[in-house]
């Protein structure tokens, strides 16, 4: 009896091990690496490792600790929070995110370093707190499938709404000189799939800045 309840706690925490090695941590942002499979807006767990050689380069952004790397040559190990860099020249910085919200929903999200929204407005569609806040006027949007078209309106007060037909996976809005309102909801919504909510904050900032601080994921 005793054996079968070990075996099922192992188990289970095998499982819940298991799960919690598969979440993302980081998003490239940049990459120049000759025997790298990975690329522009993929994401990264723990433990991969990628080889730049002498002359590489890689831009991440980490999710949960809102931390920016820039790395020009050697071997990155990717962490939790951050990466371990030898035989390299590592440029950190800490930017304003949502702690990994942008694109962890349910379960991981749950158990996730999330910061707390700061008092979004009640919006039309009775929502009171959105999905996630951004930190720059203009959102990257990833979606997990191409060819999508996708809707952004605002949720709070009347405004231009904006439809785009995406010719692959995601779409930098900033490219499309759109910005949007300081301290506006909007919503997201995935023609035949998931919508989802998010606040810009009241000091975002305008342009193409760092990726994790404007990342929304569907």
């Amino acid at each position: 009896m005793k054996i079968h309840t070990i075996a099922a706690v192992t188990l289970l925490l095998s499982n819940i091990n298991s799960f919690a090695d598969s979440a993302p941590v980081a998003i490239i942002e940049e990459i120049q690496a000759q025997n790298s499979s990975l690329s522009f807006m993929d994401y990264v767990n723990e433990g991969h490792v990628i080889k730049l050689g002498s002359k590489g380069k890689l831009i991440i952004g980490y999710l949960n600790s809102c931390r920016r790397e820039t790395i020009t040559g050697g071997t990155v190990t990717v962490g939790s929070l951050q990466s371990n860099v030898i035989k390299g020249q590592l440029l950190r910085e800490d930017v304003e995110c949502d702690g990994g919200n942008a694109n962890l929903t349910g379960q991981v999200a749950a158990t996730s370093g999330a910061l707390a929204f700061r008092g979004a407005p009640k919006s039309k569609i009775g929502i009171r707190n959105p999905d996630l806040t951004i930190y720059g006027t203009s959102p990257v949007i990833r979606l997990k499938k191409s060819n999508a078209n996708i809707t952004i309106e605002r949720t709070d007060q009347h405004e231009k709404q904006y439809t785009y037909q995406l010719k692959g996976k995601h779409i930098d809005l900033a490219s499309k000189n759109i910005s949007l309102s300081l301290g506006g909801v909007y919503r997201i919504v995935v023609k035949g799939g998931k919508s989802k909510t998010f606040k810009v904050d009241k000091y975002a900032e305008k342009g193409a800045i760092p990726i994790v601080s404007r990342l929304i994921d569907l």
